[in-house]
């Protein structure tokens, strides 16, 4: 029996949960993160680099259309000087941590771990932006890891991932991650002005071990050929 499926009877002959062996709150402490294919920089104004706003920048700029702002929720950037005021103020995500994803030397995109319920052990992996440099590579897969890795390590019991339910990609990517859906919840915000349903996947504490040493197992360099195209996909390992 999974752990969060165990229960106990309590005396009035009600079950209830079981005890948290760790229940202290836990709180996310941001560093670096390093990795094979990607660095995970933490973002703040004092240490963002005018050369990495220059990189990031370029990706932004580089994109052939907006699309990929579509569920995000703000709609772009029209220059340097407004992205650089969204990244220093967290893109006005409240008690957010993001970071700056480098990949080949260079920022193409970031991240966040957003809505961290600290008493409750949990965080979410959000406000994502994958360039057109960094989706569908094999550092972008090495970022989630990263994160999951950090969270789980640091004492979360529970991490997060939401989505517009209309969002395909990003529903795809949840499930291929290690993600398990949980539901839909109807007219759950309006985001610019549209209704928004928000599909919710999460990974737990106790299936972390197994799922890293897929990610792990995927990770490994024997697991791509000399083009860099992988020979195993991670769904097929998880």
């Amino acid at each position: 029996m999974k752990d969060h499926e165990k229960v106990q009877e309590n005396e009035y002959g009600q079950f209830i949960g079981v005890p948290v062996s760790h229940p202290l709150p836990t709180h996310f402490l941001a560093e670096t993160l390093y990795g094979k294919y990607a660095t995970l920089h933490v973002l703040s104004s004092a240490a963002m680099s005018e050369d990495q706003l220059k990189q990031v920048w370029q990706c932004v700029n580089g994109e052939v259309d907006r699309s990929c702002w579509t569920y995000l929720p703000y709609s772009g950037f029209e220059n340097a000087a407004e992205l650089q005021t969204a990244l220093e103020n967290n893109f006005n995500f409240k008690n957010s941590i993001h970071y700056l994803v480098e990949a080949n030397h260079a920022i193409v995109g970031w991240v966040g771990l957003l809505n961290q319920r600290s008493a409750d052990h949990v965080i979410e992996i959000g406000n994502v932006y994958f360039s057109h440099q960094l989706k569908q590579s094999t550092a972008s897969t090495e970022v989630i890891y990263l994160l999951l890795k950090a969270c789980f390590e640091q004492g979360f019991r529970r991490v997060e991932w939401k989505c517009d339910d209309l969002n395909l990609p990003s529903k795809r990517a949840a499930l291929r991650f290690g993600f398990h859906y949980e539901g839909t919840f109807r007219q759950d915000r309006i985001t610019k002005g549209r209704n928004r349903n928000t599909a919710w996947f999460s990974i737990l504490d106790q299936e972390w071990p197994e799922l890293e040493k897929a990610y792990l197992a995927w990770l490994k360099a024997d697991n791509f050929d000399q083009n860099g195209q992988q020979k195993m996909r991670l769904r097929d390992v998880l």
